[in-house]
């Protein structure tokens, strides 16, 4: 059955152990790396599932949290009075600058801490109308408006300083310091507005009289006491409409020098302005969101807390997403997309809880990604880990399976070719001998020179049998580790003598001829006399059958205190270089179409190899193709 199919498939010998190879080992390790890449992806798609549901979930819970916290603001908002504020608005004043409470009283507003309005928010009760200005004070101002006469202006000025009642005194001082300032005495114009600075309860119109007095100071000196102007300002000693703010503010802005302190106050005033503005904004239309700020109100009686961005940011939302897992970050995005509390989410939204709360919306997401992909990445680790093993151990075994398989593959086509060619050189010397004694048998040969010819050519077709079968045991004694060799004290000059005559006996027929050279006195071996002969006799033959073209070999032999060489040398075919690292190899046979045409097992070399190794020595060899090559035998003496 096997057999018709591989004729079926038309398989080569070896191709079916290949293919079972592939269906049983590869084809499995290839569905196991299929079904484990697919198993990674599901459980990534699970985790990406369980984060999102986990922060889904946070994101659920921030919104109810927040939700919470807004209600908390909006009940004290409903609990609180002028005479008492609940917890919350108490913490929340005692910061400045965090938050302010208003309270419509007699339709004005009060607002609590009163020095955190800069300017007034509703207009300023006009003052009581004055008296009709005395006489004096009519000239002088004539004088000095009319006709422009500042000197008379400035006496009568004085005049009505010493005449006047006290009531008079601010307003004559204002008129005097400006008419010093026209006509150039601003060193009088400077003690005028002094004096004018100390009387804190006297007013210039709707004014009061040390504002006035101190601004314009500010003015005559270059700014000299504009920062303790701007400070004065900034903590409210003087009761402003909001123009009047704005424009004493920016004059003392333009007179101050770049300092810290300056910076402070400039924050200072920022921050003021902030609630100011957002306290304005709400008592004319109230809504939630009053800029950066946010406000709670109730509508009878009219109450409302306003609280500032520092203080949303520092005590409201943190204090309000406490339930938020540590590894989690949350954002809170208020109308119109304005990022309130924390940043946007890193890497897209994709991986973000949403909740929706009115016009607010919350967004949860993970601090640290990596984190929570962390026990994930280890199995995938260590299942990528196994998973390539397994992949390494299948392309490694399939490589030794491959190299094995294409080994024996070619031992069993060498020991096909091997079987052949014993069968070959089996058969031309037992034709040999068979025929001859037929001839012999018969009495057919007519002379007994002739008979003599036929009885030297059956013992030499035996020797060379004899020869062949011994290369076939000892090669088969070698590969089974149980070849024993007889050594011995061998003379080594006339052991190579007698072999060197005995081959040369053997090829003088073929015109061939060996030149030896031994030189006399070489030092004694201790060897296996027949296993040696085989070795070097082998490299002998090897010599005369790949010289096809050279009729002589040559033989040498040098010797030192702690090795003898054996060199066997000839010009013939040589060896290829793609050849040479398998020349040691049984049943090998290299070289060119020529080559292959010489008769031979391919089991000499490897016979050489095993021999000389055993007498604890090495084989080496020259070749180039063309050439010829030169064998060297070295044995320790």
């Amino acid at each position: 059955m096997l057999a018709r199919a591989r004729q079926f498939l038309r398989l080569r010998p070896g191709h079916g152990l290949l293919i079972v190879f592939g269906l049983t080992i590869l084809l499995p390790g290839m569905l196991l790396a299929f079904f484990g890449l697919h198993a990674l992806r599901q459980e990534r798609r699970l985790a990406d599932q369980q984060i999102r549901e986990r922060l889904d979930r946070a994101a659920e819970l921030a919104a109810r949290d927040l939700e919470r916290e807004l209600g908390q603001w909006q009940q004290a908002v409903e609990q609180s009075s002028p005479a008492s504020l609940p917890e919350p608005l108490r913490r929340a004043l005692a910061e400045p600058g965090s938050a302010v409470v208003v309270f419509l009283e007699a339709r004005r507003p009060r607002v609590l801490p009163a020095g955190e309005m800069l300017y007034e928010l509703a207009p300023l009760e006009s003052p009581p109308p004055q008296k009709p200005l005395p006489a004096i004070l009519i000239a002088a101002e004539t004088q000095e408006l009319r006709q422009k006469d500042y000197a008379q202006a400035v006496g009568l000025y004085q005049q009505a300083l010493a005449t006047l009642e006290p009531a008079w005194r601010a307003l004559a001082l204002q008129r005097l310091a400006r008419t010093c300032r026209k006509q150039g005495r601003l060193e009088e114009a400077q003690r005028a507005y002094r004096e004018l600075a100390a009387l804190p309860q006297a007013r210039i119109g709707a004014l009061p009289a040390d504002l006035v007095a101190r601004h314009e100071l500010c003015s005559l000196g270059s700014g000299a006491g504009a920062l303790e102007f701007y400070r004065d300002l900034i903590n409210v000693r003087w009761q402003l409409e909001k123009s009047r703010y704005l424009f004493y503010s920016d004059s003392a802005r333009r007179w101050l020098a770049s300092s810290e302190e300056a910076a402070r106050l400039r924050a200072t005033e920022q921050r003021k302005l902030g609630l100011t503005g957002a306290v304005e904004e709400l008592l004319g239309t109230p809504h939630r969101v009053l800029g950066t700020h946010l406000a709670f109100w109730r509508t009878e009686p009219f109450a409302a807390v306003v609280l500032s961005e520092g203080h949303l940011r520092a005590q409201v939302w943190p204090q309000a997403f406490t339930s938020v897992g540590a590894d989690l970050e949350v954002s809170l995005l208020g109308p119109g997309g304005k990022t309130w509390f924390g940043r946007g989410p890193i890497g897209g939204p994709e991986l973000a809880g949403v909740r929706a709360l009115g016009d607010w919306r919350v967004q949860v997401w993970p601090r640290n990604r990596a984190a929570l992909y962390a026990d994930l990445a280890r199995r995938q680790n260590l299942y990528l880990a196994m998973l390539l093993l397994v992949v390494a151990l299948l392309v490694f075994g399939s490589y030794l399976t491959a190299r094995t398989l294409k080994r024996e593959l070619e031992i069993a086509r060498l020991k096909s070719g091997f079987v052949s060619a014993v069968s070959h050189e089996f058969r031309s010397p037992l034709t040999g001998i068979r025929q001859l004694g037929e001839l012999l048998m018969r009495g057919r040969v007519p002379s007994e020179e002739r008979r003599q010819e036929y009885y030297r050519l059956i013992t030499r077709e035996s020797d060379r049998l004899a020869r062949l079968v011994e290369n076939v045991l000892d090669f088969s004694r070698m590969e089974e580790g149980c070849k024993e060799y007889l050594f011995e004290p061998l003379d080594t000059e006339t052991w190579l003598r007698d072999l060197v005559a005995a081959f040369q006996s053997e090829v003088a027929e073929r015109g061939y001829q060996v030149e030896a050279s031994v030189p006399p006195q070489l030092p004694p071996l201790v060897a296996d006399r027949e296993a040696l002969s085989l070795a070097v006799r082998n490299l002998l033959d090897n010599a005369v059958k790949y010289s096809p073209h050279s009729k002589t070999v040559w033989l040498e032999v040098e010797a030192s205190s702690a090795r003898l060489s054996i060199r066997v040398r000839d010009r013939g075919l040589g060896i290829a270089a793609q050849d040479q690292k398998h020349i040691f190899e049984k049943f090998y046979r290299g070289g060119g179409e020529l080559a292959r045409q010489v008769k031979g097992v391919g089991l000499g070399l490897s016979l050489v190899k095993h021999v000389v190794e055993a007498h604890g020595g090495a084989v080496e060899f020259e070749s180039r193709a063309g050439e010829g090559s030169t064998f060297s035998i070295h044995l320790r003496v």
